[in-house]
């Protein structure tokens, strides 16, 4: 996986673990409860102003609430990939509960191309304002913005917009219809199903211009790995076409197509066995 990212997602993990969490508003619930009484927590609409309301079900519907600028983005299901190996594979690249004192069910992270900025999407079971925070004193464009630990900003809705002002204020500029939303996957994600429970796609590759990866559970425990290249270079391409070779030796399958310059590569078997498959 792609280090910066992953770093990234440690770093803001840690800021919310070791940074104590301030309050005002309407919510009685403190950033000290470690049993959270969902009955008497508050729900959405405690928050007044709009809310976000935008189907979240890919890392194309991330997409869809994004500026322009995208470098990488990664969309997981959480709450499908519970109790599963690739749960244990991503947990780096998930924000723990204790941020929203509620199960966090899917998240999409977004890194853009001036290398520092990001923003997260999150959906949370059950909808409830158990958590710590600020009201802003200026709502932004109908949002009443609420402000958390270390200047991180949440607009509430489905998804949950969470990251730094302007990249909060960006995203609902996106929503609002004052601002491009990113295309710079479009062409790559069409050659993608938008079903699969772990989805990413990056530029940051020096083995293709684009790439994106997606791990999907199959109905007999196994998993599908695919992996959709834009320019992919012929040393990786032959290397792909070298696996496919001698594939049902390590206990896996391989399906290759290309269209133009486009190729996918599915690998299907154990999840463990998949993983270890080469992907440049």
């Amino acid at each position: 996986m792609n280090q910066k990212l992953i770093a990234i997602f440690l770093a803001v993990i840690m800021l919310m673990s070791i940074l104590p969490l301030f309050f005002s508003g309407t919510s009685q619930q403190s950033s000290t409860d470690t049993d959270i009484n969902y009955d008497d927590a508050p729900g959405f609409d405690i928050i007044p102003g709009a809310h976000v309301n935008h189907k979240f079900d890919s890392i194309a519907d991330g997409l869809d609430m994004t500026p322009k600028g995208v470098t990488s983005a990664q969309y997981l299901d959480v709450s499908k990939i519970a109790g599963t190996p690739l749960q244990a594979w991503a947990a780096n690249a998930i924000q723990p509960d204790s941020v929203y004192n509620a199960k966090l069910t899917k998240t999409f992270f977004v890194d853009y191309s001036d290398d520092v900025s990001w923003m997260e999407l999150h959906t949370i079971s059950p909808e409830v304002v158990a958590f710590s925070y600020w009201m802003s004193p200026t709502p932004y464009n109908g949002y009443q913005l609420l402000i958390r630990e270390n200047g991180i900003y949440n607009a509430i809705g489905t998804p949950l917009i969470f990251g730094p002002q302007d990249k909060v204020e960006d995203t609902i500029d996106v929503l609002s219809g004052s601002a491009e939303k990113s295309d710079e996957f479009d062409h790559i994600l069409s050659y993608a199903d938008m079903d699969s429970e772990f989805q990413r796609v990056t530029t940051n590759t020096v083995f293709a211009s684009q790439y994106y990866l997606d791990f999907k559970r199959l109905d007999n425990g196994d998993y599908s790995r695919t992996i959709v290249y834009l320019d992919v270079v012929n040393s990786t391409l032959d290397k792909m076409f070298q696996f496919e070779a001698n594939s049902t030796e390590r206990g896996v399958a391989y399906d290759i197509t290309t269209d133009g310059n486009i190729t996918k590569v599915v690998v299907t078997g154990n999840f463990y066995t998949i993983i270890g498959e080469p992907v440049e």
